[in-house]
């Protein structure tokens, strides 16, 4: 089964698109899922859990455009989707796709 995360803070207004947006791409693949949400209150706690901005969606422990930099409490954007801040519909359902051919093999 696949885990995924949704980390946000409450500031951030784009964490609800991404929110619609992995639940249609969890509907559209097929994926068996168990779904996280995670607030995040503050710095501190951002850097505990490697959060990388508002909303970071990580599927199996995997940040979705492969962020490995600082921990920050700020909005993200996602360059995939023109710079909004939640990701494409392409992309989550390509992450889902893969990590269902991952857990098949």
């Amino acid at each position: 089964m696949t885990t995924i995360e949704l980390l946000y803070f409450g500031g951030c207004p784009s964490w609800e698109h991404a929110w619609n947006e992995l639940g249609r791409a969890l509907a559209h693949t097929g994926v068996d899922a168990t779904v996280r949400l995670r607030n995040i209150e503050n710095l501190p706690h951002a850097e505990r859990t490697g959060f990388a901005g508002s909303p970071t969606l990580r599927i199996d422990g995997v940040d979705l455009e492969g962020y490995d930099g600082p921990s920050v409490m700020a909005c993200r954007r996602y360059q995939d989707n023109d710079g909004r801040g939640w990701p494409s519909a392409a992309l989550l359902q390509e992450r889902l796709n893969a990590a269902k051919s991952d857990v098949a093999a």
